[in-house]
């Protein structure tokens, strides 16, 4: 019987640096400060 060949291995995958998630953070961060502003802004309109 032939012998099976096996798969290719994949390489292990390399984690992200570090500058990438401190661009996520940042961006997660002041996403959150302006949908705070605009749902004060919208709450402040129909107050009136």
């Amino acid at each position: 019987m032939k012998e099976q060949e096996k798969a290719p291995v994949a390489p292990p995958r390399e984690e992200l640096p570090d500058e990438w998630w401190y661009k996520v953070y940042v961006a997660v961060m002041v996403t959150t400060v302006v949908v705070i502003v605009l749902l004060w802004l919208f709450s402040r309109y129909f107050a009136a």
